[in-house]
């Protein structure tokens, strides 16, 4: 009976879990594309500076290469439009992605779980503009994660990243760790909240990135989610401290 009972739950699971689109965007969670299906998505992002705002329009598919595996692939579009006087707008194609992310472990209850992800960035866009970097970069990290009181999920990411810069002032290599917390409140609505930080060396000093958001689905397999925060540079937090605004908004879709 035991048996029984355990093989209904892992079956339920199984089935709860089947295709479910990724509600972070800074860090990774477990949910997974199934082998041999795929995900659809759309992400837009805009960020707010004080003479400017950058536009991110990207589009995806992810596909299920194992149960425990999944490749993706994202195509960025790029805006920048600046305010009266301060330049020209301009727009392009951005880097295109290819990524990889790997459940490495996961309890038989789905948590923890020990997520490895890489992702290989391809010089397509504008480097003149900003758009690209270029040359190939590299991303490789893994995110720790886990739930509690059965509605928190937990996770902690870290990031190694390879970029070729424009700027010789700025580091290539650099290490982003983040933090997300996902408070399921039914099962279909959660609210999201993240935070990362990256060892870079810009002028006004490192960047900290704060988000939260709203995620919703309608059914299993389709998923909205609308975000807001903002990036803050710091080299004196009394004395010198800038920041921009930025919203994002995540459709995804799976089969």
């Amino acid at each position: 009976m035991k048996k029984l009972m355990l093989g209904m739950v892992m079956a339920a699971m199984m089935v709860t879990a089947q295709a479910e689109p990724m509600r972070t965007l800074l860090t990774k969670e477990n949910q997974m594309t199934e082998k041999g299906q795929a995900e659809l998505g759309v992400l837009a992002n805009t960020q707010q500076y004080e003479s400017s705002g950058a536009y991110t329009e990207a589009a995806y598919v992810r596909y299920g290469l194992f149960g425990n595996l999944a490749a993706y692939a994202l195509v960025p579009t790029h805006q920048t439009r600046f305010k009266t006087g301060k330049g020209n707008n301009q727009n392009g194609f951005g880097d295109v992605a290819l990524g990889f992310d790997l459940v490495a472990y996961e309890d038989i209850f789905r948590f923890p779980y020990i997520l490895p992800h890489m992702e290989i960035g391809f010089p397509t866009g504008d480097q003149d503009k900003g758009f690209g970097t270029g040359d190939v970069s590299f991303r490789g990290g893994v995110t720790v994660g886990t739930k509690t009181w059965e509605c928190v999920n937990w996770a902690v990411d870290a990031t190694g990243q390879h970029l070729s810069n424009n700027d010789p002032t700025l580091k290539s290599d650099t290490i982003v760790i983040s933090g997300s917390i996902v408070w399921d409140l039914d099962e279909q609505f959660s609210l999201v909240t993240e935070v990362s930080s990256s060892d870079q060396n810009y002028p006004d000093g490192h960047p900290v990135t704060y988000e939260a958001g709203m995620v919703y689905k309608p059914t299993e397999n389709l998923m909205f989610g609308v975000y807001g925060g903002k990036t803050t540079h710091a080299t004196d937090p009394i004395t010198h401290t800038t920041e921009s605004w930025n919203g994002s908004f995540k459709l995804a879709y799976s089969f």
